[in-house]
């Protein structure tokens, strides 16, 4: 699994990156192209980004004349992004060149065993989508080096030093 989505993610980079963005320039540009309209916080959420994060790759977009801010009439505060006509129709393209490269992967599978393909996919999604499936804690310990020593919680520090200027002005007794 981890070699497929690397693959996966690097391949896509590739293709997108191609067109002058950035793979979260493009996933934005995707997002927005779906849904036709979108707010900033429901960009971020469609891409599991912060809000801060969605904001500067809008300010990207933007600056590009991908994408256009319009303030919502009801809520002054809201701001709904859609795409400006360059916008849609580079969409359009990159949507296009998706599809048609699942189609060539789904072509490399045979007839018969696509269907079952495409539903453990699905279950696959369904169940990374799942808050508990990574809900397992990192456990890692530096390992100690001569010039680290552990503290109460078992957490590699480095012990402190005085300066040779705090030396110099400490009293000393003989």
């Amino acid at each position: 699994i981890r070699d497929l989505f690397k693959f996966l993610q690097c391949r896509d980079r590739d293709a997108m990156t191609a067109c002058g963005l950035s793979v979260a320039q493009c996933y934005s540009l995707e997002a927005i192209g779906t849904q036709e309209q979108l707010t900033l916080n429901e960009l971020a959420d469609s891409l599991y980004i912060t809000p801060s994060t969605a904001s500067r790759t809008i300010e990207e977009l933007v600056r590009k004349e991908l994408v256009e801010r319009c303030q919502d009439p009801d809520d002054r505060r809201a701001v709904s992004l859609t795409l400006t006509a360059q916008g849609q129709a580079l969409f359009k393209a990159l949507r296009q060149h998706l599809i048609e490269r699942q189609l060539g992967i789904l072509e490399q599978i045979d007839p018969g065993s696509r269907r079952d393909v495409l539903m453990a996919l699905q279950k696959l999604f369904q169940a990374v989508k799942d808050p508990a499936c990574c809900a397992v804690p990192l456990v890692w310990m530096p390992p100690p080096t001569s010039d680290n020593v552990q503290n109460a919680e078992g957490m590699s520090v480095r012990p402190q030093r005085s300066s040779r200027r705090a030396r110099k002005h400490t009293p000393t007794t003989r």
